[in-house]
């Protein structure tokens, strides 16, 4: 301005001494008169003109018609003012115009040789555009003769706009084939200077636009140097609430994604920088957000929800291919993923469409390749997510959610040299009744990639509900899902094979719930566990890597489970402290109820112990250490409801198993306070034999035509599994015996049952000693002692075993059936002595019943017909007492051998001895076995000898223990036999005549033996 004012006085001064000579005189008259003319014909003759010229020349070039409603000029001011501009198609339509067009010149313009323009400002700027399909539009026309390559190119003009201003513009897009209208309004754009002069080329201009897109404000401000030795240009680009959906339309019709609604929001600064000769920049800075995101698929099925997607960039090069990300917040997403009845994933389906619906590109030519683009990323967060989850694979639909997503990812770039942190993931799941999670977190992880590592501080969970079922054909129901049905094999690719590393510094497990329902089995069974909670430190799946558990909760609602151990993954190395307490037996009982005629009522396991597992290449090592107790169990008998087994405790102490090798060591079996209940029906038949089920129907048999099959080669036998148990000890037992097969009924208890059992083992050459008392019909001591080794493979047992004063009367009922007649009194003792060596049995029952009275008789079908009164008075002696000894033997090696049959058959043989023989059995009795029936004498002889005095002898005993017993004698002669005997002895009479009158009487002893050298020779005196 200093310069300005300078100059006009300097010219102010010169004009004067101008004015005072007539020459100057006349060039001012004749400058005053052309400028008056030239402000005359600039306000009078120049809007007319001006105004034919433009409607002429833009109806030229623009091939339709123009209209310019008014035109001033105000010379003096170097400004121009167009008013009512209109551009008409053919039809009539305003295809363009302007409300007001103010051009304000420069005088700088003479001095420059150049445009110089102060101000422009275009007011209500108006254009319409239709698009008419197959990609022409009512302006192609225009388009296709403006777009034109020149032939030459054309040097860069001089101008100078300055002020440059566009207010409320308005542009309307009309797209026919769409049947969709755009409309851009609110255009307002300001560029305060663009200039190619060299004076005015340093000096940034800072442009701003705005305008509103189908009523999204769309906000630029910039500056721009773009014709500087080095080019710069800066643009603010502020968008509000851009309706995304209008980009739906303009999708080919097979995208198989449907755009429904959605806004984009960005506050963003484009840089682009000529940072070398030829050698440029384009830079993306600030922030961009999507809003209210509803993508579906082509169905119209929900897929993809959002409320917001906002992006912080730090600086994204697009030419240089650098990116830099400092924030990706994800908000509130919502994913439907979906299997229908053919087991195909929507997602995967979608995938699929989306590839083939690429069009396909020519091959490019032959270029430097570009530079691989680097990226990096500060953190991703997504916070509210939900994933929602339907499979209409399965017989039975399931849906399912995953709510209150919520994750953290750290630092991330393209190189993956760093590892990838994740500081939070935390989300809800719910499945239904199969599966529901109210809390699941994970924090602190950390992704390795190049070095196939996770790393992750804790993860927490709590409030975990899950159901899994068994139907009836056996088949597992769960939340599984045949995704994998629509991974193709021909996709995969081959990577990199190393195992991946995980380790999990802290698991923390609260309140998990699993239900277990098998419906396979009658009825259901139904396993539960509850109130679970796990902690878990240093957990790995790292060689080597050893971690620590421990586990608390209940089973089945009574029952509660505590584990704390160690954990090893690779390979599986698990030693863990395990206990159990009241766990309840019930819940098992379907899997054998159709098994066995008993239904359990109660019963639990408890237990307390240490348990080792090892798996290697080397197989399966496991081991138990501890007890266990299998306490208040009670069984009944399903026939006829009543108790057939309890017991208060089955304690197992001092526990050592192993599986490899197979080994069992138990330091005691305790059972107290047990009761058994047998019971033989009316039929016949023992309860123990129908606690096993029998199948309903035998296999059938091989027809006789069928060759038989060959016997497969016997495989050697196993080496025995070593098993000892150092003491087996029993208290207050008591064991119960009805028999409702004999009328009345007879019923009997064992009780005070205990001893011990101690040394068992299955190693040859190894005897238990056995020691076990009990009570009676609770009067008659019973004891058991001696030793035996059931479990080696050579079965020894030397047992003894009595019972003393039994009261008989109890058993009337067998009496009475079998023998004809009530028991009136009686006592029973036993002692009894096996002895089982090389499955030799031998065995001596010593029976000793005193007082035995039959009572009054018992009309029986089934009563014997054999005397068995006699049979008792030849048994009793004087004193009352039946003492007698049925000694028992076999070899167990001979399936027809049984022990409780050949007893029955020895007292049955006694018995019917007893009535057939007597004198057999009295000599069975008291003597060798002789036979008492008869005396024989030598034919012709009736003294005593030796023989028959000793027969006689056990006669006589048997007879004075037995005084009740009448004995007839009656003599027999046999006269053939006996003639030849008399005859003899005859002779051997003549013969001691004839040695008497030799030999004195006393030396000849009438009774003595004649030696056989002297009977001959008085037997020749005799005959001569």
């Amino acid at each position: 301005m200093a310069e300005a004012s300078a100059s006009i006085r300097k010219g102010a001064s010169a004009l004067g001494m101008l004015v005072r000579s007539p020459r100057a005189r006349r060039l001012g008259t004749w400058a005053a008169a052309i400028f008056i003319l030239f402000g005359l014909f600039g306000y009078f003759a120049g809007p007319p003109l001006v105004k034919s010229i433009l409607v002429k020349q833009l109806g030229q070039q623009l091939h339709r018609e123009v209209s310019i409603g008014k035109v001033a000029i105000s010379p003096y001011a170097l400004s121009a003012r167009l008013e009512g501009l209109a551009v008409k198609a053919a039809d009539g339509r305003e295809v363009a115009g302007f409300d007001a067009l103010q051009v304000n010149l420069s005088t700088a313009s003479l001095f420059k040789a150049a445009l110089v323009v102060e101000a422009i400002r275009l007011d209500g700027l108006r254009l319409s555009v239709v698009h008419e399909g197959e990609g022409r539009y009512d302006v192609s026309d225009l388009l296709d003769e403006w777009l034109k390559p020149s032939e030459e190119p054309s040097a860069t003009p001089r101008f100078s706009l300055n002020n440059i201003q566009l207010v409320g513009g308005r542009i309307v897009f009309d797209d026919r084939p769409k049947a969709v209208q755009h409309e851009v309004s609110d255009i307002n754009l300001a560029l305060p200077f663009v200039s190619s002069l060299p004076y005015q080329a340093e000096i940034f201009v800072e442009p701003s636009f705005s305008a509103r897109f189908n009523g999204s404000l769309l906000d630029l401000k910039g500056r721009s140097k773009p014709f500087a030795g080095r080019q710069e240009s800066e643009l603010d680009l502020r968008i509000d609430d851009f309706d995304l959906s209008g980009i739906q339309p303009y999708l080919p019709a097979a995208f198989p994604l449907r755009l429904q609604s959605g806004t984009f929001d960005s506050d963003l600064q484009i840089v682009f920088r000529e940072v070398a000769d030829a050698v440029f920049s384009l830079a993306v800075v600030g922030t961009a957000k999507v809003s209210a995101l509803n993508i579906g698929e082509a169905g119209g099925q929900p897929l993809l929800v959002w409320k917001e997607l906002a992006v912080d960039v730090e600086e994204a090069d697009l030419v240089n291919r650098r990116i830099a990300v400092r924030r990706v917040a994800l908000e509130a997403p919502e994913l439907s993923l979906r299997v229908n009845r053919q087991g195909e994933f929507n997602v995967f389906a979608v995938l699929d469409r989306l590839a083939g619906s690429k069009p396909a590109t020519a091959p490019a030519a032959q270029a430097e390749a570009a530079p691989a683009l680097s990226w990096s990323l500060g953190e991703f967060a997504v916070d509210n997510g939900l994933v929602r989850w339907r499979d209409e694979s399965n017989k039975q639909p399931v849906s399912g959610e995953i709510r209150q997503l919520l994750l953290r990812v750290g630092r991330l770039d393209s190189r993956l040299v760093e590892p990838l942190t994740i500081p939070e993931i935390s989300y809800q799941v719910d499945l239904g009744e199969r599966f529901r999670v109210e809390r699941m977190s994970v924090k602190g992880m950390r992704v390795d990639l190049p070095a196939h590592r996770i790393e992750i501080d804790e993860i927490a969970n709590s409030g975990t509900q899950a159901q899994m079922l068994r139907n009836q054909e056996g088949g597992i129901e769960w939340v599984s899902s045949p995704v994998l049905k629509t991974v193709r094999a021909s996709d995969a690719k081959a990577g990199d094979e190393r195992p991946w590393i995980g380790r999990v510094a802290r698991l923390a497990v609260d309140d998990l719930r699993f239900r277990f329902e098998d419906r396979s089995t009658q009825p259901v069974a139904v396993q539960e566990i509850s109130g679970l909670r796990l902690q878990g430190e240093n957990l790995s799946n790292e060689k080597g890597g050893k971690g620590h558990l421990s586990v608390v909760g209940q089973i089945n609602k009574q029952g509660s489970l505590k584990v704390d151990g160690s954990v090893q993954l690779v390979p599986l190395d698990l030693a863990l402290a395990v206990e159990t307490q009241a766990i309840p037996l019930l819940p098992l009982q379907p899997y054998f109820a159709d098994r066995v005629n008993v239904e359990l009522s109660s019963g639990q396991i408890s237990s307390k112990g240490s348990t080792s597992l090892h798996l290697d290449g080397d197989g399966l090592k496991a081991g138990y250490r501890g007890s266990a107790t299998l306490g208040n169990l009670r069984a009944v008998d399903k026939a006829n409801r009543t108790d057939f087994l309890r017991w208060k405790s089955l304690y197992f102490g001092a526990i050592d198993f192993r599986l490899e090798p197979l080994s069992i060591r138990i330091g005691e079996i305790a059972l107290s306070d047990f009761f058994a209940r047998m019971i033989l029906s009316e039929a016949g038949r023992l309860n123990l034999q129908d606690i096993v089920r029998r199948p309903e129907a035998e296999a059938p048999a091989v027809a006789s035509g069928t060759p038989a099959v060959p016997p497969a080669a016997a495989e050697p036998a196993a080496p025995p599994v070593p098993i000892s148990i150092a003491k087996v000890t029993l208290q207050n037992g008591t064991v119960n015996f009805s028999d409702y097969f004999v009328k009345p009924n007879y019923t009997v208890n064992v009780t005070r049952l205990g001893g011990r059992i101690t040394g068992l083992s299955s190693v040859d050459g190894t005897l238990a000693d056995l020691d076990l008392r009990a009570a009676y019909a609770k009067s008659a001591p019973v004891q058991i002692v001696g030793k035996l080794n059931p479990l080696a493979a050579k079965s020894y047992l030397d047992l003894g075993a009595t019972v003393k004063g039994v009261d008989l009367t109890g058993f009337s009922p067998y009496s009475g059936k079998y023998a004809g007649y009530a028991i009136e009194k009686g006592q029973l003792s036993l002692d009894l002595a096996y002895k089982l060596e090389n499955n030799q049995l031998t065995a001596d029952n010593k029976v000793f019943i005193d007082q035995f009275t039959f009572g009054e008789p018992v009309v029986s079908p089934d009563a014997t017909k054999l005397p068995v009164n006699l049979a008792i008075s030849l048994l009793k002696n004087n004193r009352g007492e039946i003492d007698i000894n049925l000694p028992i033997s076999g070899s167990l090696d001979d399936p027809q051998f049984s022990i409780g049959g050949v007893i029955v058959r020895v007292i049955v043989n006694l018995f019917v001895k007893a009535v057939t023989s007597p004198f057999a059995l009295l000599g069975s009795m008291f003597g060798d076995g002789e036979e008492l029936s008869k005396v024989e004498f030598a034919a012709g002889r009736a003294r005593v000898g030796e023989a028959q005095g000793k027969t006689l002898q056990t006669l006589a005993k048997a007879l004075g223990e037995r005084e009740a017993l009448k004995l007839e004698i009656s003599g027999i002669a046999d006269p053939e036999i006996d003639r030849e005997g008399l005859k003899r002895v005859a002779m051997e009479r003549q013969v001691r005549e004839e040695r008497r009158k030799t030999v004195p009487d006393e030396a000849a002893g009438a009774g003595t033996a004649i030696p056989d050298e002297e009977y001959r020779t008085y037997l020749t005196r005799v005959y001569k």
